[in-house]
């Protein structure tokens, strides 16, 4: 369960896809299951690809039970996904069974551009509520809006993870978060007895390179779902008060309570990281 740096030496990575089927997971290739993960992924809003995005892709490792994606100068972010290494197999768009523990697996979205959902598909209330990503070769710093940051030894944003989510059978959300322990992201999915099984959750990585396409991509689609125009950020940025946030950002605030909007900056690039309300 390792994520780390390492240079890279080709432009585009190829998705891996081994074919046999492990046998005790393989309920897990099912119809079903492939339809619960769509259905979990169709409720969680997409990250805006634009024509100017180079048209990388992700490379999965299943006798590894890592993901790989791009990250900047020609290196790769690659992900162990908890639990034990499995024989993945594909169906359609995901990478299944690429690890599994008591009553969960995980698979593998390519979302484009080098971003990727390492999701979780929990059977039951036997499964842990707890899931470790460890980190080595970059800094977590954990973001205002529940996401988790990654920067270099310099300081320099490498990418992030978006804010934790889950969602049980019936669509309805399951609370969940992210703990930084050190070099590990912990999700924690808190399901009781009472959900509606299966649930999916799932880390969602962005490459710095796709955070970057400024305010028109990734941040303003996520100021526009919390009900925050451009120009209200701008505002924000011109007049608000400015406070040091977690390691290489500022945080500039304007307002109260429900309307209390917050927006992080990298203080190296001067891009905006993200924007929160409330």
């Amino acid at each position: 369960m390792k994520t780390g740096l390492s240079s890279l030496g080709i432009a585009v990575a190829s998705v891996l896809v081994l074919a046999t089927v492990n046998p005790a997971h393989a309920d897990n290739t099912s119809t079903e299951v492939i339809e619960s993960l769509e259905a979990a992924v169709a409720t969680q809003p997409r990250t805006p690809v634009t024509a100017a995005m180079p048209a990388l892709s992700v490379d999965v490792d299943g006798s590894a039970g890592e993901v790989s994606a791009p990250a900047v100068d020609g290196k790769v972010l690659t992900v162990g996904l908890p639990g034990e290494d499995q024989v993945a197999t594909t169906q359609g768009e995901m990478v299944l069974d690429v690890t599994a523990g008591t009553d969960f697996s995980t698979a593998v979205q390519d979302t484009g551009s080098g971003t990727f959902r390492a999701l979780l598909h929990i059977d039951s209330s036997d499964a842990p509520t707890e899931y470790s990503f460890e980190v080595d070769g970059g800094e977590l710093i954990p973001l205002e809006d529940g996401g988790v940051s990654v920067r270099d030894g310099d300081g320099n944003l490498i990418g992030l993870f978006e804010p934790a989510w889950a969602v049980d059978a019936a669509g309805v959300a399951v609370p969940t978060y992210y703990e930084v322990r050190g070099s590990t992201i912990v999700q924690h999915v808190q399901h009781t007895s009472a959900t509606a099984f299966p649930v999916v959750a799932d880390p969602f990585w962005i490459p710095a390179l796709l955070v970057m396409a400024r305010l028109t991509g990734h941040v303003a689609t996520r100021a526009a779902q919390r009900g925050v125009s451009q120009a209200l950020i701008k505002q924000v940025v011109q007049n608000g008060r400015k406070t040091a946030g977690n390691k290489g950002t500022s945080v500039f605030t304007q307002g109260s309570g429900k309307n209390k909007i917050r927006v992080v900056v990298d203080n190296k690039t001067g891009n905006i990281i993200t924007v929160t309300k409330g």
